[in-house]
């Protein structure tokens, strides 16, 4: 079959079609494809039927896969017996225990792994089960955003670095300042170069950002705001309605993502495989 991309009317996000990646691919559809997932940020395949080995396989086309990177201490039995780059998200339960994590609802715009100081570049997202209704997953093109801040604001926030939190588990952040002993944290640009586009991208989320550094309290408050604010506009979105047998890759560097709510007793099961990245840099002109 012939490899087809097909870019989605939004900002981001294009289908691939004509490929089985169950199979081997060949070094002329694995560079257009890592060509693709580049240029659209988002890409994704419908109907596929991937074991774990066979997703390892492509996510080691887009580099080495990062190991799942919740503590041990937060792991339950079942997690530590997968293969340590595999993470499952899902509300499933067995014997009272969950086998996957971030469970249920939505989740607010974030970076795979920013509580790091060497967060993984790509994150791929397969559906082995999904709701009837809801869990769609909303992509926020940084590129976009970056080119939609007022020149003031750019000026201002050159060169700054960002305050970035987690605690493991948390789709909602409902308090000011993460401060449970398990959090992790970074900082980072604000404004973060991608190293293989040569493009600026706004590099904070509302999920894991605290403060800028070098603002007083009521200016982080406000600017923060105003581009979270931004980053949800539907212009600069691309929402993903899932289907059992769906493979996303999406470029962390550059891109945020988010999950719709979704009913509590309704089966949600994905499996997620990272990649793993460098230090994000800014580079002033």
């Amino acid at each position: 079959m012939t490899l087809e991309i097909i870019p989605s009317k939004s900002s981001c996000g294009a289908e691939i079609r004509g490929i089985n990646l169950k199979a081997q691919l060949s070094a002329e559809d694995s560079l257009a494809i890592y060509h693709a997932w580049l240029k659209y940020l988002v890409i994704y395949f419908r109907g596929q039927n991937l074991g774990e080995n066979e997703h390892l396989r492509f996510t080691k086309y887009f580099g080495t896969p990062g190991d799942y990177m919740r503590p041990d201490n937060l792991k339950t039995n079942r997690m530590k017996k997968r293969h340590p780059a595999v993470m499952f998200i899902s509300n499933i339960r067995e014997n009272g225990e969950p086998i996957g994590a971030l469970p249920d609802g939505e989740m607010m715009f974030h970076t795979d792994t920013a509580y790091d100081h060497h967060l993984h570049k790509a994150t791929t997202l397969y559906s082995l089960e999904v709701p009837e209704k809801g869990g769609e997953t909303i992509f926020s093109n940084q590129y976009a955003v970056y080119e939609a801040l007022p020149g003031n604001l750019k000026s201002l926030l050159k060169g700054r670095d960002a305050y970035t939190a987690y605690e493991f588990g948390t789709t909602v952040k409902t308090k000011p300042k993460y401060d449970h002993k398990e959090k992790q944290s970074a900082m980072h640009p604000v404004f973060r170069l991608h190293e293989e586009t040569g493009r600026m991208a706004v590099f904070v989320n509302e999920l894991m950002t605290e403060e800028i550094e070098g603002l007083d309290k009521a200016q982080n408050i406000e600017i923060l705001k105003k581009i979270f604010d931004l980053q949800r506009k539907p212009q600069f979105c691309y929402e993903h309605r899932w289907e059992v047998g769906d493979l996303i890759i999406w470029d962390n560097r550059c891109s945020l993502h988010a999950r719709r709510d979704f009913p509590s007793d309704q089966r949600r099961l994905m499996r997620r495989i990272t990649v793993q990245g460098n230090r994000p840099v800014y580079k002033g002109e």
